[in-house]
C-alpha cells in the first residue's frame, strides 16, 4: 500500500534516464513535470515520459507531479497519464498547488473515465490552501494530502532551514490532523532541501514521524537510507509490539479487553490498534 512506502524520490521528468535508477533506490518515485521542468521544457519532458514507459516498467510505486489546475500545461499533462493509468505503469498523480476543494473537483471530473482511477494526492503549498485542509481533505478522490514545504515557507516569510520550521508547526498539524480526520493515510513529509546535511535531514525527520507523518519525499538519492531508517519501525519497536499483540490475545482468551504486558505496559483496543499498524509497515 502506498501508505506504507517510507521514501519517495523525486525525478525531474525531463531525466527519463533515471527513473528505474530511483525505483532501484527508494520505494516510490516521483516523476515531477512541476518545479523540476523548465515551461519551455516540459512538452519535450512528456514525450520522454511517454517513450520511456513505452519501453519500460518501473519496479516501484510511481507517481507523476502534475503542473496546478488552471494552467495549460494540466490539460497536457492529465492527456499524457491517461494511457500510462490505464497500462498500470502509474499508480497516483501528485496535484501540485491546490488550495480549494473545487480545483480537486475539476481533476476528480477530468479523470473519471479512466479505468483504474488514478489516485489523487494533494500538495498544499499556502496559507490558503493549510486554512481549507480539512474540505481538500474530504473532497471526492482523495487518496492523501501533504504539504509543499518550499512553496509554504515562501508564503509564509518563513527563514530557510531548521529555523524556519518553527513557523511551519501548526501547518504540519493541520495537515495530521485534516489527513486523519477525513479517514485519509499519514501524510508524507516535504522534502529537505539541504542535501548535504544528513544530521539535519535525521532530525527533521525525527520530528516529522513525532507528529504523525509516515514517510518523506527526498531529492537525492543520499537523502534515502537517512529517511527510510527514521520513518522504518526499528527492531524494538518490532518486539514491542509482538509483545502487545500477544498479550491482547491472553487477555481476549480470557474475556478482558484491556491487560499489562510483562513490562508493566498498559495494553487496550487502542494500543492494539497502533501495534497491528507497527507490525504491519514492518512487514
Amino acid at each position: 500500500m502506498l501508505e506504507d512506502i517510507a521514501t519517495w524520490l523525486y525525478v525531474p521528468g525531463i531525466r527519463s534516464g533515471l527513473f528505474s535508477k530511483a525505483a532501484a533506490t527508494a520505494d516510490g518515485v516521483v516523476i515531477d513535470l512541476e518545479d523540476a521542468v523548465q515551461p519551455n521544457i516540459r512538452e519535450q519532458a512528456r514525450r520522454e515520459i511517454a517513450a520511456f514507459f513505452e519501453r519500460h516498467r518501473v519496479d516501484a510505486p510511481v507517481l507523476v507531479r502534475v503542473n496546478p489546475v488552471g494552467t495549460s500545461d494540466i490539460n497536457k499533462d492529465l492527456e499524457l497519464l491517461e494511457p500510462l493509468v490505464r497500462r498500470g505503469q502509474i499508480d497516483g498523480i501528485r496535484l501540485s498547488k491546490i488550495e480549494r476543494a473545487d480545483q480537486v473537483a475539476w481533476v476528480t471530473s477530468a479523470t473519471r473515465g479512466w479505468s483504474p482511477t488514478p489516485i489523487l494526492i494533494c500538495q498544499l503549498e499556502s496559507a490558503r490552501a493549510v486554512q481549507n485542509a480539512f474540505e481538500i481533505a474530504d473532497a471526492e478522490g482523495v487518496h492523501s494530502i501533504m504539504l509543499g514545504e518550499g512553496d509554504l515557507r515562501a508564503d509564509l516569510r518563513l527563514p530557510m532551514g531548521a529555523k524556519g520550521d518553527t513557523g511551519l508547526l501548526l501547518a504540519r498539524e493541520t495537515a495530521v490532523l485534516a489527513s486523519r480526520a477525513a479517514g485519509l493515510p499519514s501524510p508524507v513529509g516535504s522534502a529537505f532541501t539541504n542535501i548535504q546535511d544528513e544530521d539535519a535531514l535525521r532530525a527533521s525527520s525525527v520530528e516529522l514521524r513525532a507528529l504523525g507523518f509516515f514517510g518523506r519525499s527526498c531529492i537525492h538519492p543520499r537523502q534515502v537510507v537517512v529517511v527510510r531508517a527514521v520513518f522504518t519501525p526499528s527492531e524494538q519497536e518490532r518486539a514491542s509490539a509482538e509483545q502487545i499483540v500477544a498479550t491482547a490475545s491472553d487477555a481476549a482468551a480470557e474475556d478482558s479487553s484491556a491487560a499489562v504486558t510483562p513490562n508493566g505496559s498498559f495494553v487496550d483496543p487502542a494500543i492494539v490498534k497502533h501495534a497491528l499498524s507497527v507490525l504491519r509497515r514492518f512487514g
